[in-house]
């Protein structure tokens, strides 16, 4: 490259020098050309540079890798199934109120009224008030009764998991002792035989209303009550009873459950009963067989006993055909409250309040077929101090009923059965045979049935604007004592309803009940025939 610059430079300067020569007087004024310039490249050899590749590494080397691990995680709705080409079923319209209005013969008056309450997902709960009232004193003198009841009941929702309840119930009852001969000259006023039931019942709970994480549900429940009558009785009783159960598998269950119940009660003289229970139990499931194994450990006046909580069910056909056996036993309290409610006409005074204990052994077959359930079962029992209702006599001839108690053994045969033959037509049919066997102390089980059944029939017509209903009763004849000390034994029961409702517009209804239409008067209670023939007609609104 070095001749190349020499040539460009030598042309260069010889052009500048020119005007530069150019600026000087010439000595002539001819200039003679002696040669034309000609400049040329001499020929040169080219250099021949071919390209090669470098020598190939033939040596092996170890490659190691890193790859971090990065999970992939993708966040999506989950998808919403629904069949295709089908339109969604007419939503049932659902009414929060209830309201029944109605009177009747013997002069009878019926009134009741409920609503549910809600706020969102946090707050639930309903009121209800039901008043019932019967006078028949034109064809038996005194024969009245009046029943008011009231509830308030809600829950409050905590959080997701936890919640809460409250539930207060007040009960006003009035009867009347008309259990004396009416052909008597004594005059028995509306306040000598009267009586009066005033119970106040407040409880609460808390509560896991979803399974927590540990698959464990728990619930802590206490319940206070006070009773008072027309004759300066009074009873209170306070109930607590916590329970847990933890979940294996999501369907196996092991349960322990801890009670106090404690009862006080007082006229002349103060009593108490108190019990203590410890519960627990396992229960383990599989497609074919439940088994429970468990026991209950109740504790009364330092007296401890030991009762078992077992059984095994096995699904011979799946839900239609299910056999059943087990073993399991309580001390059952009588107490003033329980006592007065199987018997209004109970003379609680000098009588010693009680456990019942209970051995029970069972076994059985159930099963649902879609449209038939149904359920039979035998059990046979010793009851230790079973309360009986015996006959009192008093010096005004009233008849009153106290409380003895006596150890038996039970037989029993029960079942249920609920048939729908057609759509709309749902039967129903309960009925339980006692074989009460060698007493200890007394001749008879006194004031206690033995054979009890309940049979009905519903049907819906008019696309559910109208509902027919019929009912039976049946029970046998119960024994008793006479006033000159004869066992003897009451008629048997035959008691015939039927009824229906029907709605005339959205809201508001009508209905009619024609009860005891054979005008069975059957003594539940010597001296105390039933009610006979009677009607209630009303109306009936939703909202």
């Amino acid at each position: 490259m070095f001749p190349y610059k020499n040539l460009f430079a030598a042309i260069l300067l010889g052009c500048l020098s020119v005007p530069a020569f150019a600026q000087k007087e010439l000595e002539g004024d001819n200039v003679t050309v002696i040669k034309d310039f000609d400049a040329r490249l001499l020929e040169s050899n080219k250099l021949s540079v071919p390209p090669s590749l470098p020598p190939l590494d033939t040596n092996t080397q170890l490659q190691n890798y890193v790859v971090p691990p990065r999970p992939l995680t993708v966040q999506y709705e989950a998808p919403k199934l629904r069949p295709i080409g089908m339109k969604a079923g007419a939503k049932e319209e659902s009414y929060n109120g209830f309201a029944k209005a109605g009177a009747g013969a013997p002069k009878t008056f019926w009134g009741e009224l409920g609503y549910y309450f809600a706020a969102k997902e946090k707050f639930d709960g309903k009121v209800w008030f039901r008043h019932h009232s019967l006078d028949a004193s034109k064809n038996i003198d005194n024969q009245r009764f009046a029943n008011n009841d009231f509830l308030l009941n809600g829950n409050y929702y905590i959080n997701e998991q936890i919640a809460a309840e409250a539930k207060v119930a007040v009960s006003a009852d009035r009867f009347h002792f008309y259990g004396y001969p009416h052909d008597s000259l004594h005059e028995y006023s509306r306040d000598r035989t009267l009586q009066k039931f005033n119970l106040v019942n407040v409880g609460g709970r808390v509560y896991n209303k979803e399974r927590n994480s540990n698959d464990l549900n728990f619930s802590v429940a206490p319940q206070f009550y006070v009773l008072n009558d027309y004759y300066s009785n009074k009873e209170s009783g306070f109930d607590l009873n916590m329970s847990a159960t933890k979940w294996f598998a999501e369907k196996h269950a092991l349960r322990l459950a801890i009670r106090t119940d404690m009862t006080k009660f007082h006229d002349t003289l103060t009593q108490r009963l108190n019990n203590i229970y410890l519960q627990p139990s396992f229960t383990f499931h599989s497609d074919i067989v439940k088994i429970k194994v468990g026991g209950n450990f109740a504790s009364n006046r330092d007296v401890f006993s030991i009762f078992p909580d077992a059984e095994i069910a096995l699904r011979v056909f799946g839900d239609g055909i299910q056999v059943f056996a087990g073993a399991n036993g309580d001390l059952r309290k009588n107490t003033y409250r329980s006592l007065s409610e199987y018997s209004p006409f109970v003379q609680i005074r000098e009588t010693k309040l009680k456990n019942t204990r209970f051995d029970n052994y069972y076994a059985g077959v159930k099963g649902n077929l879609g449209w038939l359930d149904y359920s039979g079962q035998v059990n046979y029992s010793k009851a230790s101090d079973l309360a009986l209702f015996q006959t009192q006599y008093t010096s005004e001839d009233i008849t009153r009923f106290h409380v003895m108690y006596d150890t038996v053994k039970i037989s029993n045969i029960q079942g249920t059965i609920k048939f729908s033959p057609l759509k709309d037509l749902v039967l129903t049919g309960t009925l339980s045979q006692n074989f009460i066997m060698d007493p200890v102390r007394e001749f008879k089980a006194w004031g206690l049935p033995k054979l009890e059944g309940n049979f009905g029939a519903v049907y819906t017509a008019l696309d559910g604007k109208a509902i027919l209903k019929s009912n039976l009763y049946v029970a046998d004849g119960i024994w008793f004592l006479d006033s000159e000390g004869t066992a003897r034994r009451s008629e048997v029961l035959l008691d015939l309803n039927v009824g229906g409702s029907y709605y005339f517009s959205k809201n508001i209804g009508a209905f009619l009940d024609i009860n005891n239409i054979l005008n069975n008067r059957r003594e539940r209670w010597r001296d105390y025939p039933t009610v006979g023939l009677n009607f209630l007609a009303g109306l009936t609104a939703r909202f």
